[in-house]
């Protein structure tokens, strides 16, 4: 390749390379796994019926700003889950270096219509090696093979906290479980405890649990028959020093009771839920308020309804982040969904700001933590406009200069040296 043909082209890789283009786009799914870690957010497996499960391991980039449109997404095919995993709960060590997944549902690699239960207790995946291994868990509570359909919560000693769960019969002869046990694992020492206190609430899965001062505080769910929601002005909380089950009433806004939602806990130290489906029949429906923030501050606690507008649809399955004040919405199914139907997997990221309770099309890097300052916010609007502008006219004079010289190249014609037993042109 000449010269000027090889300039050219690395002025168009160039180009490419500053307008941030991005070609991976990960399937929709549900029964993901997530976890945050610095400013990657990681997620692992779930059901993408393309056939079924996956053992996918993708991440969100979020230390640079960007559009919902074209999110940074990034694959790690080089490390796989071992196995194909449905519905795992996701837990986080104390020093943010290891993931573990624990319990889900597997399925037969050629025939995805067969489920299979893990065959280890835990996966774990080292986010600084990108490697997988299966340690052993002393006193693992080997009903836990197989369950879905939980919430695991984390406090910062290293304990992961589990309630709950459905077990899948795996074949006609086999029934399904619904579990209401209280699982504790401690990630430090590897070690594994199962409880059934006083005071337990009833089985339930699909419910959102967020951790507050200590305590866990258990929202909406399905119950043991498959087609009835918790009550959501009763609020089951497990206290977490003394290892006992609490409850308590709320007040404020009606919040229709649902499942399949999510819920995190806000800069401001309420707990905002989002989306999840009631029941009609034998139909999942939509619910109302989509967007809702529960008060745990005061007794009993209070429910604010959010009203908003550019609303996307409405979702159930799907994961929730908060990241500062953006609450980031990943992947589920949407709702309504008529009983009989496929589930109609979400492969868009939607943003939600948990500050002023709008939609935003926008990830500002520089905005995560919210501002008061109006001055403050023109001038980042402006840098990045300036910045923007500036990256845009770069690219346009390299390629414009680019183009130039390959076409000077291309329309010079080089005259050939007459030698003797050459016919000279002219």
């Amino acid at each position: 390749m000449n010269p000027f043909r090889a300039l050219f082209f690395s002025l168009i890789f160039i180009s490419l390379a500053l307008t941030n283009v991005r070609c991976f786009g990960p399937d929709g799914r549900v029964g993901q796994a997530s976890v945050l870690i610095g400013s990657n957010l990681y997620f692992f497996g779930g059901n993408t019926m393309n056939p079924r499960f996956t053992d996918q391991v993708i991440y969100l980039n979020l230390s640079s700003s960007f559009n919902i449109l074209s999110p940074p997404w990034n694959p790690i095919a080089t490390s796989p889950i071992p196995i194909l995993l449905n519905s795992a709960v996701p837990c986080l060590s104390t020093d943010k270096s290891t993931v573990y997944l624990v319990g889900g549902m597997s399925q037969n690699q050629q025939n995805s219509s067969i489920l299979m239960i893990p065959q280890s207790s835990v996966y774990a995946f080292n986010t600084n090696n990108l490697s997988w291994t299966t340690p052993n868990i002393d006193g693992f509570n080997s009903t836990f093979l197989g369950r879905a359909d939980m919430n695991g919560v984390a406090d910062s000693n290293g304990n992961c906290y589990s309630f709950g769960g459905f077990f899948e019969h795996l074949t006609a002869a086999s029934s399904s479980i619904t579990y209401n046990d209280t699982n504790i694992f401690d990630t430090k020492a590897m070690r594994w405890l199962t409880r059934t206190l006083p005071n337990t609430p009833l089985s339930r899965v699909l419910y959102s649990a967020v951790l507050k001062d200590n305590l866990i505080f258990y929202i909406g769910g399905l119950g043991d028959t498959g087609n009835t929601t918790f009550d959501m002005n009763k609020i089951p909380i497990f206290d977490i020093v003394n290892l006992k089950w609490l409850s308590m009433t709320t007040r404020g806004d009606p919040i229709g009771s649902r499942f399949g939602h999510s819920a995190v806990l806000t800069q401001d130290g309420l707990i905002l839920i989002y989306g999840g489906s009631g029941i009609s029949g034998s139909s999942n429906v939509q619910v109302q308020p989509d967007v809702a923030t529960l008060d745990v501050s005061t007794t009993p606690y209070i429910w604010k309804a959010i009203i908003t507008d550019k609303a996307p649809r409405p979702l159930m399955y799907h994961s929730a982040t908060l990241f500062g004040i953006y609450m980031i919405i990943a992947f589920g199914s949407v709702v309504p969904q008529p009983a009989s139907s496929k589930l109609a997997l979400n492969n868009n990221l939607y943003i939600f700001n948990a500050q002023n309770y709008s939609w935003v099309n926008t990830f500002d890097v520089l905005n995560i933590h919210g501002s008061n300052s109006t001055n403050s916010d023109s001038s980042s609007l402006g840098v990045k406009i300036g910045t923007s502008i500036g990256v845009v006219i770069f690219v346009g004079i390299i390629a414009v200069v680019g183009f130039f010289f390959y076409k000077k190249f291309r329309n010079h014609k080089s005259v050939p040296i007459a030698t003797p037993g050459t016919l000279s042109y002219k």
